[in-house]
């Protein structure tokens, strides 16, 4: 039941603000919000949690590259696990068994589109590969006369007579990595999804810096990256084509590059109307900001989803928000919008200094247990924060079908 404050002896305008401050405080507790898995997704997530912490004064979440394959246990594990996963691959069938055994519910996004590249330093011969070279040179077992037997293969130049004489060495990532799942799947032939274990390939650690490291310090090595580390270094790094297509942001967001693939976050939906703070994280994530046109996660290194596969995203989460919030259905509102709408019949529109509830660049959040939008927009210049309240009824907008 909801309960109302009266300060008496406040004048008007300021007990409305404290009466706001007491229902979100008391609605949301101080934990931050854990987010998981992938590397390759860690520097877009960890972007994208020092943002909100800009734009809500939230706790900022804590995002830790654990892997893609651990974070999913983490996550699945029990529903006061982690809060969301960051992973490089889709859930698989056992996975989201896993989930649904112990009552996880979540809701999967998909950020945007990354690539694997292959890499050596820069300056040394380079010669194309495809998927079959690949596969030839770092599957377990392969295909010979139709006969699958162990790897014969030691130099590049067993595979073929054109490549250099030097041993087959390739530094990638390692078995709970989601980026191993999906260079295994890529280059997959007829005898089996393992990679070799017989120091030709190399399992790293998930530490994409060090692999680039050790690729510098020996050149005859090659390793295995995502775009955006190897589009930070290629002033020292060579990428190799694959069958023919080399990556870059064109070819890995059409999918033409062989070795591009999707980035996923999974989010807990689990009472979500307790955890607010898990929907906001994901409206950040999609909002224009971040993933639109020149967003900051572009700047990281994010090749962005297309205009088409961005609204659908973002269809998603406010269609979360319209389950969660049966009552309310909301379409994104601007600023300048609910300045014209200006004060209601019953709630004047307040401008103080805040630290709290913001959301985000053009939406509203409507928090559990208290009829009242709250939306903030930080300007940098002044150091101030505005704060509109409206009753909900004037900021209520049905969502498009």
């Amino acid at each position: 039941m909801t309960r109302y404050l009266r300060f008496t002896l406040l004048p008007r305008p300021l007990w409305r603000i404290l009466f706001l401050f007491f229902f979100i405080h008391e609605a949301h507790g101080s934990t931050p919000l854990r987010i998981v898995g992938s590397s390759a997704v860690f520097p877009f997530a960890a972007s994208v949690a020092e943002h909100f912490h800009y734009k809500t004064q939230e706790p900022t979440p804590l995002v830790e590259a654990t892997g893609t394959g651990a974070g999913i246990k983490l996550f699945c594990g029990s529903i006061e696990g982690s809060d969301g996963v960051m992973t490089s691959r889709p859930l698989t069938e056992g996975e989201k068994q896993k989930c649904s055994e112990n009552k996880v519910i979540f809701e999967e996004f998909k950020i945007g589109q990354d690539g694997l590249v292959f890499i050596q330093k820069k300056g040394k011969p380079s010669f194309p590969l495809t998927l079959k070279d690949l596969n030839e040179a770092l599957a377990e077992i392969v295909s010979r006369e139709t006969i699958c037997v162990p790897n014969p293969y030691h130099t590049w130049n067993d595979i073929r007579p054109t490549f250099p004489t030097h041993k087959i060495r390739v530094l990638g990532p390692a078995p709970t990595s989601g980026t191993y799942d999906v260079l295994v799947d890529k280059i997959r032939g007829t005898c089996g999804p393992f990679l070799r274990r017989d120091g030709a390939y190399i399992e790293a650690p998930a530490n994409e810096n060090l692999i680039i490291q050790k690729v510098l310090n020996a050149p005859q090595t090659l390793g295995v990256v995502t775009f955006s580390f190897y589009e930070q270094n290629k002033d020292r790094l060579h990428a190799f084509s694959i069958n023919d297509i080399y990556p870059s942001f064109e070819t890995i967001q059409s999918g033409a590059y062989p070795l591009s693939r999707p980035l996923y976050l999974y989010i807990k939906t689990n009472e979500l109307k307790e955890y607010p703070m898990r929907q906001a994280y994901i409206l950040e994530f999609s909002s224009e900001a971040a993933i639109g046109k020149n967003g900051y996660l572009q700047e990281k290194g994010l090749i962005p989803l297309s205009p088409e596969e961005q609204e659908v995203m973002r269809r998603k989460v406010l269609d979360l928000t319209a389950t969660q919030h049966k009552s309310t259905h909301l379409r994104s509102t601007s600023l300048s919008s609910l300045r014209r709408q200006g004060p209601s019949q019953d709630f004047e529109t307040e401008r103080f200094l805040a630290d709290y509830f913001c959301y985000l660049s053009s939406q509203t959040i409507f928090l559990p247990n208290l009829f009242l939008g709250s939306c903030l927009r930080r300007n940098d210049k002044l150091g101030e924060a505005y704060v509109y309240v409206l009753h909900r009824t004037e900021i209520k907008r049905e969502v498009s079908s």
